[in-house]
């Protein structure tokens, strides 16, 4: 009896794994069908754009139909267009998104599916605008301005690319500004790459950004403050350097200051850098120390910046003891200051700056390879 129950229940293992695999590939037999029709009738879509294009191409305008308008408002012919501006039609797509700026803007802002004008958006931030008049220019930016205040940041952030390739300073100034009042807390690194990417005058986005610098959160003025750092932009340094004093500025903002200011090396840079060391090298917030004690790796490694890293090694904090390390091996400190470290009685120092001259071993070895 015991042996025919083990038969039985044998079989019926194997017949549920059978069953199981037997599941397995109907899934995936059905899946590969779906897809298959999937790209069938993508691709019925995008020949179908490919038809307008020569035509317009022949005609010598690009407007559209009517019919041909409302196809912006229908899913699958939206994506394909995409996908076409994504591939070799972007300039024939870029030449329909021009002449019909209007018609388009007008279809699409009757529609409730904020994933639609989202995608829109994308596609606006991918396309060549830059021969766009000033009138269409304005159309699409009134066209993505609302979806600043989308709860999506799929919707804020397509918005934001497509303002930041339209390359209207001001409209960029003025959508920082309704993420801040909006308190949409936008990424950070995502806005200051954004601004590095605008497609009009750098310059004057810099310029727009701080006649509005004190209506922003923290959050958006750190982004603009790595925005200035990575593009060079120097004109406010002595503002920023004031704003340094600041009790309710967040040590994040400090900073990225600092990070600004190191840029362009100065004697007054390097006295902010020195007693930022020394009054936060040991302290709770202890972050812009960190970051001060790398920019003291750009100047020369006299009495004062080395008693100072020197200072700062003995912190409790591995990350300024680690920035210690190497600006004082990045100096060339000389050998008694580091000897005096190596044989001194703070263990984490020592190993701090074993850590920081094994790193210039490794790296010397590797450049003589």
């Amino acid at each position: 009896m015991d042996i025919m129950s083990e038969y039985i229940r044998s079989n019926i293992q194997i017949l549920g794994i059978c069953a199981l695999v037997l599941a397995v590939l109907l899934v995936r037999i059905a899946a590969s069908l779906r897809s298959g029709r999937r790209e069938i009738s993508d691709g019925k879509h995008e020949d179908a754009w490919r038809k307008t294009f020569a035509r317009c191409e022949a005609s010598g305008s690009f407007a559209l139909k009517d019919m041909e308008i409302s196809r912006f408002a229908i899913n699958p012919m939206l994506r394909a267009f995409g996908r076409l501006a994504e591939a070799g039609a972007g300039k024939d797509c870029a030449a329909i998104l021009r002449e019909n700026s209007r018609k388009i803007t007008a279809r699409l802002s009757t529609q409730t599916d904020n994933a639609k004008k989202g995608y829109f958006a994308y596609i606006l931030a991918i396309s060549d605008l830059s021969e766009l008049p000033a009138e269409q220019r304005t159309e699409y930016i009134g066209f993505a301005r609302p979806m600043l205040s989308n709860h999506s940041i799929f919707c804020r952030e397509n918005a934001l690319k497509a303002l930041y390739n339209l390359g209207d300073a001001d409209a960029v100034a003025e959508a920082v500004e309704k993420l801040s009042a909006d308190a949409h807390l936008h990424n950070e690194k995502l806005l200051s790459d954004g601004m590095n990417s605008f497609r009009g005058d750098r310059a004057k986005l810099a310029e727009a950004l701080m006649e509005r610098f004190e209506r922003y959160d923290d959050h958006s003025q750190s982004a603009i403050i790595t925005f200035f750092t990575v593009a060079g932009f120097h004109d406010w340094d002595a503002f920023f350097k004031e704003r340094l004093a600041r009790e309710e500025i967040s040590i994040d903002q400090r900073c990225d200051i600092l990070r600004l200011l190191m840029k362009v090396p100065s004697a007054d840079t390097k006295r902010i850098l020195i007693d930022t060391l020394r009054e936060k090298g040991k302290a709770e917030d202890w972050q812009t120390a960190a970051v001060a004690a790398t920019g003291l790796a750009c100047y020369p490694d006299d009495a004062e910046t080395v008693e100072a890293l020197r200072y700062g090694i003995t912190s409790p904090a591995w990350s300024v003891r680690k920035n210690c390390a190497a600006a004082l091996v990045k100096l060339r400190a000389p050998r008694e200051v580091l000897d005096g470290i190596l044989c001194g009685e703070d263990a984490y120092a020592r190993d701090a700056l074993r850590f920081a001259l094994d790193q210039r071993e490794d790296q010397t070895e590797g450049e003589k390879e």
